[in-house]
């Protein structure tokens, strides 16, 4: 959802996100141009799309380590930018990908929130902000280090990714409580449906004078079902 500061300014989100399926297995992108910079929607844009690109590229040479997916993000974001700089298009980058070889693998650059709920409790990623966020100066574009973890893929894990504007308003002692509504209330609808009950949500955000534009991707792994 566009934040009340654009929809006053009458500009469009500067967060970007992207949901695929293919060879690969199933994969979520989150992003947030950074608001300082001239190009910052445009930076979020290109930066879901390179880890789509990248994650294809990798998944055909082999998928052999999780660094060597990380090290051709950037590449390819540089390349989709093109000509415009990386210091315009500056931009966080949060992902988590299902992968068809049974991990699950997710990576951040940047703040915000990734983390993954197992039956064992939750895996932070990114957050929560008792302890620190990532460095809000870590982008695509400076150089940064990616923030990454891999998981056995499991039946009922959910993977949730978030810009800031979401994620530094939530308290950390009631994010699993948040993960387990979101569940409950959204998980069962149709697509449809859930897109603009969701879209409702983000745009009454309780939090008072709340300013920043909000995104918010779930990856949930389906529960088994016994006949």
């Amino acid at each position: 959802m566009v934040g009340p500061r654009h929809r006053a300014e009458g500009k469009p989100s500067e967060d970007s996100w992207l949901g695929a399926r293919g060879a690969f297995g199933t994969l979520v992108v989150v992003s947030d141009g950074m608001g300082s910079r001239r190009e910052a929607r445009r930076g979020a844009q290109m930066a879901c799309r390179a880890v789509l690109a990248a994650v294809r590229s990798w998944h055909k040479a082999g998928a052999r380590d999780l660094d060597e997916l990380l090290v051709r993000i950037e590449p390819v974001w540089f390349s989709l930018i093109a000509p415009s700089t990386a210091r315009d298009c500056a931009a966080t980058c949060l992902f988590a990908l299902a992968h068809a070889y049974g991990q699950l693998h997710v990576a951040a650059i940047g703040d915000g929130l990734a983390l993954l709920r197992t039956r064992l409790g939750l895996e932070w990623i990114v957050g929560p902000r008792s302890g620190g966020f990532a460095n809000e100066t870590a982008a695509l574009g400076h150089s940064a280090s990616w923030t990454s973890r891999s998981f056995p893929s499991a039946s009922g894990d959910v993977v949730v990714l978030a810009t800031d504007g979401v994620a530094d308003d939530l308290l950390p002692e009631r994010i699993d409580g948040f993960v387990q509504w979101l569940m409950d209330d959204f998980a069962g609808m149709a697509p449809s449906q859930r897109w603009r009950a969701l879209q409702r949500e983000l745009k009454d955000w309780p939090t008072p004078r709340h300013t920043d534009d909000k995104t918010l991707v779930v990856l949930a792994q389906r529960e088994a079902v016994l006949a």
